[in-house]
């Protein structure tokens, strides 16, 4: 088993970069072929349809959740992991993805109790299988990461969704209700399952040489992975206990339309950073500089991408779900905000993974869910309102970021300027977009589909525009603007660009250093 990746590029940075270009370009395959399979589900089918899959899926995942002991992200982190860490780490996976199936089966009379609706057990008992499938999977694919083989990444991920597309979108044809997207969900870990045997040479075997050892490692994480997947879940949780299947497909959908063009960038960038960091654990300050520079590329997407998606989220709503889900646009615009704050902070878990400090991750999650669970459940059950749900969501989160980076900073000997400073220019560009195209749509004629691609692009120019103007007022310090600011120069000279760009942004510390 090399420890390796062979011919490594000399920067990190690189690394970082390539892999998330990887990743994105992963993330934007998955989620155009879920656009696309949105858009023609949402005819097919209707909102109790979806609300069925997703009441079962709560039940599913929050025991599912269980399983990330973490053991893939201990040997991620390992600097020479043996043939025994593998095969220890794969029984672990292989034991809980049996248990688990179990316990899930066990907890489907639980699933028609709470949620008052039988059609879900029948999904759950089904679903119950994937996850003892899922146990099964090669460890041998974590490779992928650890060596930074992001192409192998991305094509593992991608044939599984262009399969389960089409087999959905060929079951919905024929049944015309949710057994459709069972089907899908399935014929996805199927082909998961197959692929990491097709695509990786390792061959697993039970072993316990190694368990004590990974545990020690992976406890803190399945506590944070626990509190990660309930935060994400409670508001689900909170509107099954008044509302039915109808009112849960809404919500679910409304919050996957709004969350996707955020979450599809910003995730492949968190994602990286915990195997990119792991490999400078040594060398805190290019790891402090990693981290930041990860902020700053957080934060312009974020803040473009949410606020963004918030301001056009009627038409969005109109031209992807159709007519039927007119209801769902007073929710969207909360929680694509609450989402963009979230991704600007989730960086914080990935980075005290990396200096080894799982444990303090965990509590920072559980701190969440504490103030989340606090605050929606009491608005779900006075106020039986989806939207007030939102709202409440998109609060909490914006409490609970500024704690996170605190924490954080006092690991990495960060101050809080250091984290404005990052972190101003894409929130001041963020907010003149929204001024400017908020004010346009009051005079606009029209709406629908044209008004949709009016705003986007004039919301892009705008938050483009301010953002190097913002740069330049700044001195032009290091970053994506510095390479925006060079091509542009290097086009309009014909291909004979200047090498500086302005005041220390000839290259970047890391680059420099390498």
């Amino acid at each position: 088993m090399p420890d390796s990746p062979a011919g490594a590029e000399p920067s990190v940075y690189r690394h970082m970069l390539g892999g998330s270009m990887w990743t994105i370009a992963l993330r934007w395959g998955v989620r155009l072929t879920g656009l696309v399979g949105t858009v023609i589900l949402a005819r097919l089918l209707t909102p109790a349809d979806y609300g069925i899959v997703a009441i079962a899926m709560i039940i599913v995942g929050t025991i599912e959740v269980f399983s990330q002991t973490g053991q893939y992200a201990a040997i991620i982190r390992h600097p020479t992991p043996t043939r025994e860490h593998y095969d220890s780490a794969w029984t672990i996976s292989l034991l809980l993805g049996l248990g688990l199936g179990l316990i899930i089966l066990a907890a489907t009379p639980l699933t028609v109790w709470y949620f008052r609706e039988p059609r879900a057990g029948e999904v759950v008992v089904i679903l119950a299988f994937r996850t003892m499938l899922m146990g099964f999977q090669n460890i041998g694919v974590v490779n992928f990461r650890r060596h930074l083989q992001f192409r192998k990444l991305f094509l593992f991920n991608i044939y599984p969704t262009l399969i389960s597309f089409v087999v959905t979108i060929a079951s919905a044809f024929v049944l015309r209700n949710y057994w459709a997207l069972v089907i899908g969900i399935m014929a996805q870990y199927i082909s998961t399952v197959v692929l990491s045997y097709t695509m990786e040479p390792f061959r697993p075997h039970l072993s316990f040489a190694k368990v004590r050892e990974l545990w020690s490692f992976s406890i803190w994480t399945l506590v944070r992975s626990v509190g990660t997947y309930i935060n994400s879940e409670i508001d689900k949780f909170a509107i099954g206990g008044f509302g039915g299947a109808a009112l849960m497909g809404r919500y679910d959908v409304a919050n996957d339309v709004a969350i996707s063009p955020t979450q599809e960038l910003i995730n492949p960038m968190i994602s990286v950073l915990f195997p990119v960091m792991a490999t400078v654990q040594d060398d805190w300050q290019r790891r402090r500089e990693l981290y930041l520079r990860v902020l700053y590329w957080s934060a312009l997407i974020c803040a473009s991408t949410s606020i963004g998606v918030a301001l056009v989220a009627n038409d969005m709503a109109d031209l992807v779900l159709g007519s039927k889900w007119h209801d769902v646009k007073p929710l969207m615009p909360w929680l694509a905000l609450s989402f963009g704050v979230l991704g600007l902070s989730n960086s914080v878990y990935s980075a005290f993974d990396t200096i080894g400090r799982p444990d303090v991750s965990a509590r920072l999650q559980l701190t969440r869910l504490a103030g989340l669970s606090l605050c929606i459940f009491p608005v779900a059950y006075l106020l039986h309102d989806l939207r007030d749900i939102a709202i409440t969501r998109f609060l909490v989160t914006v409490a609970v970021a500024p704690a996170l980076f605190l924490a954080l900073g006092r690991v990495l000997q960060l101050r809080m300027r250091d984290f404005v400073a990052t972190l101003w220019r894409p929130l001041v560009a963020g907010l003149a977009m929204a001024a400017v195209v908020s004010t346009g749509n009051i005079y606009l004629p029209f709406t629908g589909p044209l008004r949709l691609v009016l705003d986007i692009g004039v919301g892009s120019a705008v938050f483009a525009v301010t953002l190097m103007a913002l740069w330049f007022a700044s001195e032009r310090p290091y970053g994506p603007e510095t390479e925006a600011w060079s091509w542009l120069m290097k086009f309009r000279s014909g291909g004979n660009s200047p090498s500086t760009v302005g005041p220390g942004a000839e290259v970047a510390p890391s680059e420099r250093d390498a």
